[in-house]
């Protein structure tokens, strides 16, 4: 599996953990508020990031550690193909 294969793994796995967070959040808290967009970009940005799931930074969190895992995954199994550690 290549650099390419576990980007394209890594998109689905948070697209799919993305959604199923989403929807719980739903379930839990209730649907998301509209937000107030002003001048403020990076709060208006926090707002949206963390609309969807109660929680922007944890849903980066995760996501940051499925692409890692995956590329993680990638480079190991590469490695080990190649032969190494069997010395």
């Amino acid at each position: 599996m290549g650099a390419r294969a576990a980007l394209a793994t890594g998109t689905i796995l948070s697209f799919t953990v993305t959604a199923g967070w989403s929807y719980l959040a739903m379930l839990t808290i209730g649907p998301a508020a509209l937000p107030h967009l002003g001048r403020d970009l990076p709060a208006d940005y926090g707002q949206l990031a963390s609309a969807p799931t109660g929680n922007g930074w944890e849903l980066f969190a995760v996501v940051a550690a499925i692409y890692a895992a995956c590329l993680l995954a990638s480079g190991w199994q590469r490695y080990r193909r190649a032969g190494g550690g069997n010395d």
